[in-house]
């Protein structure tokens, strides 16, 4: 298994949601992970992974919203990219522990493809690619012998929600758990090709090995990078898109038929308390929302597919002005307007504010405010001291 006891796995810490925003605690990687090898420290904001326990399964690659664990070896789009170039109707997926990795026949219909980990680190966007190309066969007979057995529920997860997009695109889900094997009945003929490694330099796979078992400070793990997409500068709020949906987006959207039941996607809503303060907008993790002020007029803009649904809007605003919900959304990957207000510009600061009567914006009225209670408090002492 490539990934055993943690090898050539990297964090990249500066992108986890419990590094940037206090309170969130999230805890995916630790109460996922099947062999309790992750663990999240909350007074640091760091992610702490103990090699000798982690069996490799690479379910903290799909599951973790914001891409926290990564490696250079690893490319899932490999998988559709041979998926394409065989041209397979049908293909059956092995993971990298199975111990006869062997497609049934040799019609060049059929494939087979064997992962240098568990099934379960395949993303829902990468199902969902990989179900628009074949009929998908999942062996799962020797699942009950592995220490991995823990990740089936997250794969079947992650299946069921490729299959409701399948759907909702308006094409037919062909996904197949296998739990038994067919060994005994019919004869093995071919191998099943290998997927999901990124083709390295010599020179990327020497530094990989040198690496290897070489504990990280929590400084090292700060920096290190994945892929491309975790060069330097991302881990701010807005950049903490994973690298799979901004894949699907296009995917989703190009293979999209009028008139299918949609699927459901997390949505959000604001209402009159908003008082146009920006921290939702400023602070949202993947960037999905957008506000645009324009001749008087404030407009939030909203993606539903590009939502990781971890509340931190909902959390962070302080008038509570905004509900979250899951709902059937036609077009996710289309920004959809979610409120409209007029506005006027604040007379300090020259932010957004709806407050006509002041013209202060919600953060100025707030040190007005304060402003106004320290004098009084001056006054009195002051009074005092004169009696």
């Amino acid at each position: 298994m490539l990934f055993d006891k943690g090898y050539s796995i990297a964090i990249a810490g500066h992108r986890c949601l419990n590094r940037t925003y206090c309170g969130v605690e999230c805890q995916h990687c630790k109460n996922l992970c099947p062999s309790d090898a992750v663990a999240v420290t909350f007074h640091q904001s760091g992610i702490v992974l103990d090699k000798d326990k982690c069996v490799g399964c690479g379910l903290c690659f799909s599951e973790c919203p914001v891409q926290v664990f990564g490696s250079s070896r690893w490319d899932e789009t490999s998988i559709v990219g041979k998926i394409e170039e065989k041209g397979w109707k049908i293909t059956e997926f092995f993971c990298g522990r199975h111990s006869s990795p062997y497609q049934d026949d040799k019609n060049r219909d059929r494939g087979a493809i064997r992962l240098p980990a568990c099934l379960a680190i395949v993303t829902r966007g990468c199902w969902y690619e990989t179900g628009m190309k074949t009929e998908v066969r999942l062996r799962l007979d020797q699942c009950r012998q592995c220490p991995m057995e823990k990740t089936l529920p997250r794969l079947k997860c992650s299946i069921e929600t490729a299959a409701e997009w399948l759907a909702a695109s308006g094409h037919t889900p062909r996904f197949n758990l296998i739990h038994q094997s067919n060994r005994s009945r019919v004869k093995v003929n071919l191998k099943a090709v290998d997927a999901g490694l990124k083709v390295t330099s010599r020179r990327d796979l020497f530094l990989s090995l040198v690496k290897e078992g070489v504990r990280e400070t929590p400084d090292d793990k700060l920096g290190a990078n994945t892929s491309s997409s975790l060069s330097s500068g991302e881990g701010r709020p807005g950049t903490c898109l994973p690298d799979w949906r901004r894949r699907l987006a296009p995917v989703y959207s190009r293979n999209m038929i009028e008139g299918s039941l949609p699927a459901y996607w997390p949505t959000i809503t604001l209402n009159s308390r908003c008082v146009h303060c920006g921290l939702c907008v400023l602070l949202c993790p993947s960037g999905t929302l957008h506000r645009i002020v324009e001749d008087g007029i404030c407009t939030y803009h909203f993606t539903s597919g590009f939502c990781l649904d971890c509340r931190i809007c909902q959390l962070i605003c302080e008038q509570k002005a905004i509900e979250r919900a899951r709902e059937q959304v036609a077009k996710p990957f289309e920004k959809t307007c979610i409120y409209t207000s007029p506005v006027d510009e604040c007379r300090r600061c020259g932010n957004v504010t709806s407050d006509f009567h002041t013209r202060l914006c919600y953060r100025c009225r707030q040190e007005v405010s304060l402003d106004s209670e320290f004098k009084d408090v001056c006054r009195k002492l002051l009074i005092q001291d004169d009696d």
